[in-house]
């Protein structure tokens, strides 16, 4: 899905990429509450959406023994991972983002957009 991002949180693993922790390069930030402004046919519901997700994305093939079990041991554990702002994958510091729609999660109406990004 297509994610615009409304407000992006700040923490102390934000700080040290930006120092060099994990030769991160690209754009960091994981933390995050955006809009979904596109998805897959199958989840249009999901359009308009006030959203914040996981920042684990699991290679998802056949061949990897622990994504072939499914599940979040997949997502979180998987060794080809990627991770949003950390590892392999742009992150939150930028106007847009992409993620699965199995990795977003809708904020509900009553918790506000700055208390939902932390």
């Amino acid at each position: 899905a297509l994610v615009r991002v409304l407000i992006a949180g700040v923490c102390n693993t934000d700080l040290e990429i930006m120092k060099g922790y994990m030769g991160f390069s690209g754009v960091v930030g994981h933390e995050f509450v955006g809009v979904v402004e596109s998805a897959p046919q199958a989840h249009e519901q999901m359009v308009g959406k006030r959203v914040v997700g996981d920042i684990n994305l699991a290679c998802c093939k056949a061949t990897c023994s622990t994504c072939s079990r499914g599940g979040d041991r997949a997502r979180n554990h998987c060794p080809n991972r990627t991770v949003l702002g950390i590892l392999g994958k742009d992150g939150t510091y930028a106007s847009y983002l992409t993620l699965p729609v199995a990795l977003l999660h809708v904020v509900p109406d009553h918790i506000s957009t700055e208390n939902a990004a932390f």
